[in-house]
């Protein structure tokens, strides 16, 4: 019988007990211990704080939603390994081989990454006993979207294409680490230490710099805004073909999709941007006053100074976007009853950096404001009403 909890059986548990246990022996140079290669195996949901991994060999292992922190997994190779929801807090990953490795929504806090490699990463790179399945991706970039790095040591560690997107780094030591053609859109690096680590081609649109990091870059001829592509006039093409889209409802043109583009200044107002996927953008004082974006996807993007004034953003996904010195003046964040379905999608504004922004709203309904920075933000009773405001830095006056 499987545990309602982890799904694995007993008989599956008690198996994984056993090589963990002669691994710690191997590790400790105890009799009858053996170097453990649990590459490909299912560990996820499982109760492995302070485990003793170090030196292990698990490629491609899934631990999603375990519990690893303070586990020792000094130069363990985990290419490829999942980690999406685990808590790594204060782990030892100092060395590790994380290439290609999945790290979305893990908690790092406080762990030691110290000359680990983040590296992309593919499959057949190390010889293992068990094989992948064929559904496993034979190669992809590390990804740490969202993750909690807070703390973290960094220090000489290689994170060279690595997706860091939406990722917390506040007070963390980067010293040396190689950042060349990371992603570090949305990132919050307040308080990280960047001594000598190299940005070289990393793309920074919408992260969160304290003055003498951003002063340091300049010095080094990097702009935090750069590296996104402009669209040009292909931007108007895109537009047309989003609206012949949405007026054949699928039937014809196509679905307005775009990442890591340059949208800052773009004249959108008054545009049918509905169910749209903008993502990752930079679309620093675009004119987006009165566009519809009624269940569009503007997630992680750069929306600085934007003017959103009448907008139509009910059902909007706005997560972990930066907002500051934009305005939402009458806009319009309602709730949209799915189709073939009881949910209700609200307006979604969870981790949004909205200083000084103007959210005095015509209308709104159960906004999820979860973790949002609204420090000097102008709200009122239309907004807050029935918003969900868990753990976020509250406005000190209301209008």
């Amino acid at each position: 019988m499987s545990n309602p909890i982890t799904g694995h059986s007993a008989a599956y548990i008690a198996e994984l007990k056993k090589r963990l246990n002669a691994h710690r022996k191997w590790a400790s140079g105890l009799r009858g211990g053996m170097q453990a290669d649990l590459s490909f195996y299912d560990m996820s949901q499982l109760p492995l704080s302070g485990a003793t991994l170090r030196n292990a060999k698990l490629v491609g292992t899934c631990f999603a939603r375990s519990n690893l922190s303070k586990a020792d997994l000094k130069a363990a190779v985990l290419m490829m390994a999942e980690f999406e929801g685990a808590d790594l807090s204060q782990a030892d990953l100092l060395g590790a081989d994380l290439r290609g490795a999945c790290l979305n929504g893990a908690n790092l806090a406080e762990a030691n990454l110290a000359g680990a490699d983040l590296r992309t990463g593919a499959l057949g790179m190390v010889s293992t006993r068990r094989q992948p399945s064929a559904a496993m991706p034979l190669n992809r970039r590390t990804a740490l979207v969202d993750a909690n790095l807070s703390r973290a040591i960094l220090v000489g560690s290689n994170l060279g294409n690595c997706d860091l997107t939406g990722a917390e780094l506040v007070d963390a030591d980067l010293s040396g680490a190689d950042l060349t053609g990371a992603i570090l859109v949305s990132t919050d690096l307040s308080g990280a230490t960047l001594k000598n680590t190299t940005l070289t081609g990393a793309v920074l649109s919408g992260a969160v710099l304290d003055d003498d990091a951003i002063a340091d870059m300049a010095r080094h001829g990097i702009d935090p805004e750069g590296n996104l592509v402009p669209l040009g006039e292909r931007l108007f093409e895109l537009l047309s073909l989003h609206q012949d889209w949405l007026d054949s409802e699928g039937r014809a043109g196509q679905r307005l999709e775009l990442d890591l583009a340059d949208l800052s200044d773009a004249p959108l107002g008054e545009v049918d941007l509905s169910a749209a996927k903008i993502q990752r953008c930079n679309l620093r004082n675009a004119n987006l006053s009165g566009t519809n974006l009624m269940m569009a996807d503007l997630s992680y993007c750069n929306l600085m100074g934007a003017d959103l004034s009448g907008a139509n953003l009910s059902g909007c996904s706005l997560r972990r976007v930066n907002l500051t010195g934009a305005t939402l003046l009458d806009s319009i964040l309602l709730s949209v009853q799915v189709a073939a379905s009881d949910r209700a999608w609200p307006t979604n504004l969870q981790y949004a950096r909205l200083n000084g922004t103007d959210l005095r709203c015509r209308t709104a309904d159960g906004v999820i404001l979860r973790f949002a920075d609204m420090t000097g933000a102008k709200v009122n009773m239309a907004l807050m009403k029935g918003s969900d405001t868990s753990g976020a830095k509250m406005p000190t006056t209301r209008v």
